[in-house]
């Protein structure tokens, strides 16, 4: 029979109210760590000998502050780290703070991340590429990338970019989407409007302010329903909405390690390790739709 642990973490500088709780495997043993309030974010096994920091940002379905648990990425992020015996402090950011957080060395891990080509430059580190700065890890699953349009409105979208040069697109700012398209956005091929977070996508394309935006249309329809609209306001604008056939790509999602932490190589093998080792065991995907209908039992 397995024994369940309970660990309380108390340290000056939090509330003493417990959050979101996490389970996680050390031997036979489950162990159900709660978090406290540390500095602007979440911490547990904040008392241990190696203990990370990681930045974020609220993007539902995946991760959100909002969401039930924070979402199954905020879950399976803090089981994985937990199980390697580190402390974990989770901050949220806008997406563009948050990278910049990771590229200076001001937080450990950047999560989630897309793909980054090696010819990606940073945006915070002059003549450095991200993959000078950050190491991404093995890859967990994600979401279709998509270019989203206005339902009952014509698009020359064909499946190839060539189609969609003389529109106008909204991204979001500091956003990596695919290869291909962010080539054509940064020669000036495809004009943008950028955004900071995918609600504001929205509107741009509801207010024919751009002609498409590109997203996870899944992230879309979350970021509506986490909103303070009106029901029937939220329902019209989903309504409103429809991803364009065929997708720009299947986009994995990974944990990128900042380098300037000295022990980047042992973290990032630490992590892999970890995911490796619940794909091999046909985990991974039980553990993700577990937590999604625990929230949707709520």
């Amino acid at each position: 029979m397995r024994k369940y642990l309970l660990f309380l973490f108390l340290f000056s500088g939090c509330t003493h109210a417990t959050m979101t709780t996490v389970a996680y495997q050390v031997g036979e043993q489950t162990i159900i760590a709660p978090a406290v309030r540390y500095e602007y974010g979440y911490a547990y096994n904040i008392e241990a000998k190696k203990r990370l920091k990681l930045v974020t940002l609220n993007w539902p379905p995946y991760i959100d502050e909002s969401l039930c648990n924070n979402g199954w990425l905020f879950q399976l992020t803090v089981k994985l780290l937990l199980q390697k015996g580190y402390g974990v402090h989770i901050e949220f950011f806008p997406w563009a703070r948050a990278l910049r957080a990771a590229e200076l060395g001001n937080a450990d891990i950047l999560f989630p991340e897309y793909f980054i080509d090696a010819e990606v430059m940073s945006e915070n580190r002059q003549g450095k590429t991200r993959n000078d700065l950050m190491a991404l890890s093995t890859a967990i699953p994600g979401g279709n990338l998509s270019l989203i349009g206005l339902s009952g409105r014509k698009s020359n979208y064909d499946g190839s970019l060539e189609s969609i040069k003389d529109q106008t697109i909204g991204v979001v700012r500091s956003y990596k989407n695919t290869p291909e398209l962010d080539k054509l956005i940064n020669s000036k091929q495809i004009s943008t409007i950028v955004a900071n977070n995918e609600f504001q996508q929205i509107h741009l394309l509801m207010n024919l302010r751009v002609d498409l935006i590109v997203a996870d249309f899944d992230v879309l329809i979350a970021s509506i329903e986490k909103s303070q609209l009106f029901e029937t306001e939220k329902q019209q604008m989903k309504n409103a909405l429809v991803a364009l056939s065929p997708a720009l790509a299947y986009k994995p999602l990974y944990y990128s390690v900042s380098k300037a932490n000295p022990q980047w190589q042992e973290i990032l093998a630490d992590l892999n390790n970890e995911i490796n080792k619940m794909k091999e065991q046909d985990e991974l995907l039980s553990y993700i739709e577990e937590k999604k209908h625990q929230c949707s039992r709520k």
